[in-house]
Parts: C-alpha cells; structure tokens; sequence
C-alpha cells in the first residue's frame, strides 16, 4: 500500500514534505449503523532537511526528501499500519539492504509493532524525520534520518495504547532508490517498558552536524 505525497513550502535551510497517509480502513456509508464510527485518519509524514543540503538547490533538495520519504513511509506502513491482527512484518524490510534486513529481522519486536500481538488496529498521530545528508562534489552519497514516530493501538478489549519509536536511520543512495543500510531505534509499545535495537553498521552523518557537505 503506496502512500500519495505532496510538497509543502519551507525555508532555504529547511523544506519539508507531507506525505499522506492512507486510511486503515473503509470510511462508513450513510447506510452505516449508528455506533459504527468510521476510523481515525492517520497523521502525515512530515520530512525536513536539517543538514548537509546547503549547496543544492530547492529541486534537488526537493527530490532527496521525496526519494527518502518514500522509503520511509513505505517502512511505516508495512511496520505498523494495514491490518490488524497480523503476524507478518518481516515486509517491513523491502527498502532495507540486505544485511541490515537480516539484523533487523532480529530486532523485529523493536523496528515494528510486532511487540504489540494484541493490537487490533493502529494508526499514526505523528511522523516526522529529519535528514542530515552527506554530500561530495555536489553528488549526495548518504544520510541519516532522525525519526519521531508515534502510534495510536486498539487493544483486543477496546482500550487504546500508545507506541512510538526514536531514533535514527542510516540510509545510502543507490543508482534507483535509497536503502537503509542501519538503524539505532528505541521503541516503547506503551506497556511500562522500551526496548532498543542497532545495527552493527558504521555511522553516516550524525545527527545535527552541518560538516555532512564535503566539497
């Protein structure tokens, strides 16, 4: 399930991109029973360039957030939206390379709401991630995502709880898309304790350096 994006207007020194996100379910009919209550509609994605981005111009820039927003909202919809309940998650990795796939498959109770096995639905009050980007030459190499992501879960007896996942992600640019090549996460599912999970990949751009633009 893709998500529709648009641009929203921004600084020189920050832009941001809204992608929307999609309903977790069909809205009700005027034929609906009265105590049917159409779903919540998730929050959008909201991408900003922090750093390393300076020497590009506003299109260029444009792009970059667009081509990582895609990875990343497509890694949020396949880790904690679509149908619930679910045991498959392991999706959630498509945009990841293959051996941070292969940690993250470890860490899967961390990086997705698999931790939360009672949840019959889940939707998302707040996405935002700003990026720090590596730059060489005028040619963008790599960045680092630093994410607040938060979650609404429906529990089994209709109570709600709420989850959320900080941290970052460490993306790098291939010839068609970006990928995560590593991770440093930290998600508490809303029961009294957190988790954190890591990748054994070397360090990007740290998060809030401008020195991520090298000529």
């Amino acid at each position: 399930m893709g998500l529709p994006r648009r641009r929203t207007g921004g600084t020189a020194s920050a832009a941001a991109v809204v992608v929307l996100a999609a309903l977790l379910a069909a809205g009700c009919t005027t034929q609906a029973p009265p105590d049917e209550q159409e779903t919540p509609r998730s929050a959008a994605l909201r991408v900003t360039t922090v750093a390393g981005a300076g020497r590009l111009d506003e299109q260029t820039r444009a792009d970059l957030e667009g081509a990582v927003g895609d990875v990343l909202s497509a890694y949020v919809v396949e880790a904690f939206l679509g149908d619930f309940p679910r045991e498959e998650f392991v999706r959630s990795f498509e945009s990841f390379t293959s051996d941070a796939a292969r940690e993250a498959a470890g860490d899967i109770r961390v990086l997705t709401a698999a931790g939360v096995p009672d949840a019959t639905a889940v939707r998302a009050t707040e996405l935002d991630a700003r990026l720090s980007f590596l730059t060489q030459g005028g040619t963008v190499h790599a960045g680092t995502a630093n994410v607040h992501f938060a979650f609404e879960a429906t529990m089994e007896d209709g109570s709600t709880r709420p989850l959320t996942l900080d941290g970052r992600f460490l993306m790098e640019s291939g010839s068609e898309a970006w990928s995560v090549f590593g991770y440093d996460v930290r998600f508490d599912g809303g029961d009294g304790g957190a988790v954190q999970g890591s990748s054994a990949g070397p360090s990007a751009v740290p998060p809030g350096e401008s020195s991520g633009t090298a000529s």
